[in-house]
């Protein structure tokens, strides 16, 4: 580790002769003072359950790591380099833990981008988040929750698919048809085009290649017998496209994916500003295109709607809103007589007062739920709907918790979570077989940046 860290060193200084280059550092251990899980199975009627603690586990909120960041660049070109090693895994260094690696050229109002980077133009409005993880205040990204194409949707550099623990799947809240989805970076070359009218406004529009084999296209030659998925041309790059527009009052985003053949996804984000507040409205859709001719009266779709807001109340005192309304609508046959699709709710509010220039005082609040579902009746002659409770109620999680800043390069994050299952749930879901599963911990995160 020495080697590499000095070899670092030595490329930042010998960078900072030719460019302006800068060097940030910074370290975050994430443990959890104590953390209590209750598991209550039910099965065939019967109930076990059980009880895991731990006290003092220094890795127990979140791996330790740190970010080192070598940036250089001038009037025409430059790199980032940003290295993350785990501290508390057994490999420090690996291609993994590679956050970033990209170059830029300039040429004239063209700028050309190649490497690994997160290519995102959306305000996320998290910037009340600080050390917690999202999953304690931004849970989801933007787009669709549990959504194969348009998870994570204005992310045009990234690849989607379902997270698992232990070889299996993992719920979104207490769902049983939307899964926590993860994205994962890849090699990408950019080409953007850009105007400035003036200082406060630029127009931009974006294409991207993104390594993922995205599958074949024309079948050119008569004689030739081809396979279902045989064709003359094959990509191994997957497409992504955006325009934004900026102006001293307002962002608009509008956004095209495709990364794998027959998978479509585009989103529109609009966020207003009103003074020192700020709010943001999405909609994304994902779409399977594979031709099933007559045999489908549609094909397998999906759908996100996004408002989150951030309102500057005081000068100390400011709340963070993020909201997610998704739905997963299943392809449905030509002769079948039902609809099958969920709606899943996500809402989260923040508020955060600041005391003074060291203290930070934070109470978040999280809601999650199957909202809706449509599904087949008994007879399969119609659709039958179940509502919130028939779906197992609220997932719910509460952290009041507070930041305190030794001075500007070193704070302490800390605070007590309560995750609870099931809330408001009826009596027929609860005796049903499944898994509940409550949480108590207290997280603490200490972080150091230079």
């Amino acid at each position: 580790m020495k080697k590499i860290v000095s070899v670092l060193s030595v490329a930042a200084l010998t960078l900072s002769a030719v460019f302006a280059a800068d060097v940030s550092l910074k370290y975050n251990m994430k443990g959890s003072l104590y953390e209590e899980t209750n598991k209550k199975v039910v099965a065939a009627g019967s109930e076990t359950i059980s009880q895991e603690r731990s006290i003092l586990n220094q890795s127990g909120y979140a791996d330790a790591e740190s970010d080192i960041v070598i940036t250089a660049k001038n009037d025409f070109a430059g790199f980032v380099l940003d290295v993350q090693p785990n501290a508390t895994g057994k490999t420090a260094f690996s291609a993994s833990k590679l956050k970033e690696y990209y170059a830029w050229m300039n040429f004239g109002n063209l700028q050309l981008t190649t490497g690994k980077w997160k290519s995102r133009y959306t305000n996320l409005l998290d910037a009340e988040q600080g050390e917690w993880e999202d999953d304690d205040f931004m849970r989801y990204p933007l787009g669709v929750v549990g959504g194969k194409m348009a998870y994570d949707v204005d992310n045009l550099t990234a690849t989607v698919a379902q997270k698992k623990e232990g070889g299996k799947t993992i719920p979104a809240g207490n769902s049983k048809y939307f899964t926590v989805m993860e994205t994962t970076q890849k090699v990408s070359t950019a080409l953007a085009y850009t105007v400035r009218p003036n200082d406060d406004t630029y127009f931009m529009i974006k294409g991207v290649a993104v390594d993922n084999k995205w599958g074949g296209t024309g079948r050119w030659d008569s004689d030739k017998s081809y396979g279902e998925n045989d064709y003359d041309i094959q990509f191994f790059s997957g497409f992504a496209a955006e325009a934004a527009l900026h102006t001293a009052g307002l962002d608009l985003n509008l956004v095209v994916k495709s990364m794998v053949r027959n998978e479509f996804s585009f989103a529109a984000f609009v966020a207003p500003k009103l003074g020192e507040s700020s709010l943001l409205f999405g909609f994304t859709a994902g779409l399977d295109l594979t031709g099933n001719g007559d045999k489908v009266e549609h094909n397998y779709h999906e759908f996100g709607i996004d408002f989150r807001a951030i309102f500057k109340l005081s000068d100390a005192l400011t709340l963070t809103t993020m909201n997610n309304l998704s739905v997963l609508d299943t392809e449905k046959a030509k002769d079948q007589k039902y609809d099958v699709n969920t709606f899943h709710l996500w809402d989260m509010v923040s508020l955060s007062y600041k005391a003074n220039d060291k203290i930070k005082a934070q109470l978040t609040a999280e809601a999650e739920c199957d909202l809706l579902r449509n599904q087949a009746n008994s007879a399969n002659d119609g659709t039958e709907t179940k509502n919130v409770r028939d779906l197992g109620g609220f997932t719910l999680s509460v952290i009041p918790g507070f930041v305190y800043s030794f001075n500007q390069n070193a704070s302490l994050t800390a605070g007590f979570k309560f995750q609870f299952a099931e809330i408001g749930a009826s009596t027929e879901f609860k005796d049903s077989d499944h898994t509940i599963t409550t949480k108590i911990s207290i997280p603490v995160v200490f972080a150091v940046a230079l």
